[in-house]
């Protein structure tokens, strides 16, 4: 019988996140006595978090907001994707000749990616070029999915121009990526010949509004819109896409899903019950706008 293991979500303000229940659900499935909770905190104290990483029941971790970069001095090793996008999403428990390590990987663009082609085959625009809209949290993993489906140029647009045109020089060996001042497609550079086939949401949902953001910025042709905004449920970008018509729209709910898949398979070397992940998150999601009203 496999031993007692402890995963955490490393962060601050966190009590809303969904996966303490997908990865719970997934392991009460496969019968491993493992359980993930939260961890939340403002600061990563030295020793405290130390201790948490040292204990021998510790099994992996989850991490976000504010901590993908201050993690890393405590692990042993990171994985040139992470290295590449500046940031730990995951931590890994590794075991060589004996010796126990930790691992920092990223999971981030690996969601992004999946999701983006699941539903590809629905729809005939070409991934000419893609837009990422913000330039914090997960948008290096958008640029770097977007990099690794060979998308031709990448487009950033962020109110502090300065944190895009940072991403872009980062990417810049990686990619075509092009900041730009506005929404107004028809000014970008080489756009009147590569049509946006994905635009990435990158922002809170309530940052911006419809009337910020002009229709043609979805063209006619359809396309892939990834919402990582989980509030409203219905965001303006998702409104617009759905006036526009033809767009395929990726909720943030759903990269969670695709990335914890990673993470699960990471943690047990085992495949992720993806079903029952799904529908526990489903029904949670269900349970909380009950309660909300």
């Amino acid at each position: 019988m496999a031993a007692q293991r402890q995963f955490y979500l490393l962060g601050y303000n966190i009590s809303y996140s969904l996966s303490p229940t997908i990865h719970n659900a997934a392991f009460a499935f496969i019968g491993l006595p493992y359980h993930y909770s939260l961890y939340d905190v403002q600061n990563l104290d030295k020793d405290e978090i130390s201790a948490v990483l040292a204990d021998p029941t510790f099994g992996g971790a989850s991490v976000t907001v504010p901590h993908k970069l201050g993690i890393m001095p405590f692990l042993n090793g990171i994985s040139d994707v992470a290295k590449k996008m500046g940031a730990v999403n995951t931590v890994v428990v590794t075991d060589v000749d004996g010796k126990r390590g930790l691992t920092g990987e990223n999971t981030d663009w690996l969601g992004i990616k999946q999701c983006i082609v699941d539903r590809l085959s629905n729809t005939s625009r070409p991934l000419s070029s893609g837009l990422v809209i913000g330039a914090g949290g997960a948008a290096r993993a958008a640029v770097y999915a977007l990099a690794e489906l060979n998308v031709k140029i990448i487009y950033i647009y962020n109110r502090s121009k300065s944190k895009a045109e940072q991403i872009a020089e980062e990417f810049k060996d990686k990619s075509k990526v092009i900041v730009v001042d506005n929404y107004n497609v028809a000014s970008w550079p080489e756009q009147d010949s590569l049509p946006l086939g994905v635009i990435i949401g990158n922002i809170p949902g309530d940052v911006i509004t419809e009337d910020d953001i002009p229709l043609s910025l979805f063209g006619k042709e359809g396309g892939v819109l990834v919402e990582m905004a989980y509030k409203p449920d219905v965001t303006p970008l998702m409104k617009v896409s759905e006036r526009a018509g033809g767009w395929k729209v990726v909720r943030g709910t759903d990269v969670l899903l695709e990335q914890g898949y990673a993470q699960f398979v990471l943690w047990t070397g085992i495949d992720a019950p993806k079903d029952v992940m799904r529908k526990a998150l489903t029904e949670e999601v269900a349970r909380r706008n009950a309660d909300s009203k």
